[in-house]
């Protein structure tokens, strides 16, 4: 049996495996460099976003603080206010019920001026009281920010002859003398039912710190934007300490006039509101013992 010898042959030019390299350098990719990169940014911007949140929550609280801080002066202004109504309401329906009841048991004792007297007294704790109540119902609706505003041309001449008129009894009870020098040319352009009850209001306050024998009077002067109407009176006058609460709503309280009238601010508190309504201002001029001068503007019409 015949073997044939096998030869190895070996390979002149072998080829050598390449084995992997171990990287040595410790230089990041771009892509891990990116990474980190984007990473670094995501923990940044989501410290910056904590932040900004913690920074709006405390302004959020502070304001909360701040509202319930309002809220609470609201209630208890509104209480005071609900409570002097109360008591200013309640007042003079006693006074009207006391005539009734004397009338009632002593008419017949009574003589005829003596009737007159007290007839006088019931109506006029009613005409009070009834003011005091459009007062109310106007300051309720002032109130709410839709209140119905409604610019209009005005003769203020004739308002204020018909406001004057409406107050005759109150001012003949205190013998007072009433003028007025309105320019009949004289035109605004104003809301009607706010102007008839700042009018009024103002008038019956002069009456109502008025003494026995006293004169109110109502003048006007004009220039091209507005006019301003002034409402004096020789009464007891205010003092400059009483003055700067006369407009606040928190400072309101219970003030009886020169025959015992009741009052309460409502009626100055409304004046301002609605004048301020118009764009226009309300001042006060007075000194104890010598009367007091209102002044207040309102938008002429031309």
């Amino acid at each position: 049996m015949y073997y044939k010898q096998l030869h190895l042959v070996k390979n002149p030019n072998p080829v050598k495996k390449s084995l992997p390299v171990k990287n040595t350098d410790t230089r990041l990719s771009d892509r891990e460099n990116a990474k980190v990169v984007k990473d670094k940014t995501s923990t940044t911007d989501l410290k910056l976003h904590l932040h900004e949140m913690e920074e709006l929550n405390m302004r959020l609280q502070n304001l909360v603080d701040e509202q319930t801080v309002k809220l609470a002066e609201v209630i208890a202004t509104n209480a005071k206010f609900l409570s002097i109504i109360a008591h200013d309401l309640r007042s003079p329906f006693g006074s009207i019920i006391g005539v009734l009841e004397l009338l009632k048991d002593s008419y017949d004792d009574l003589n005829l001026k003596e009737v007159e007297k007290y007839i006088s007294m019931a109506s006029n704790s009613a005409y009070g009281t009834l003011n005091l109540l459009d007062n109310l119902l106007a300051w309720t609706a002032a109130q709410n920010k839709a209140t119905y505003f409604n610019p209009v041309k005005i003769k203020l001449h004739d308002l204020v002859l018909n406001e004057l008129e409406s107050v005759t009894t109150s001012a003949m009870h205190k013998q007072l003398t009433l003028e007025q020098s309105i320019p009949e040319k004289l035109f605004l352009s104003a809301d009607l039912q706010m102007t008839k009850t700042i009018i009024r209001n103002l008038i019956n306050n002069a009456i109502k710190f008025s003494y026995i024998g006293g004169m109110i009077s109502i003048s006007a002067t004009e220039d091209t934007k507005c006019v301003e109407i002034t409402i004096q009176d020789n009464g007891i006058g205010i003092t400059g300490k009483a003055q700067k609460n006369l407009f606040k709503v928190n400072e309101m309280h219970s003030t009886r006039g020169t025959s015992n009238e009741n009052g309460t601010g409502l009626g100055l508190l409304l004046c301002k509101e609605f004048v301020e309504k118009h764009g226009e201002s309300i001042r006060i001029e007075s000194e104890p013992g010598k009367g007091t001068k209102i002044k207040f503007t309102l938008p002429h019409y031309i």
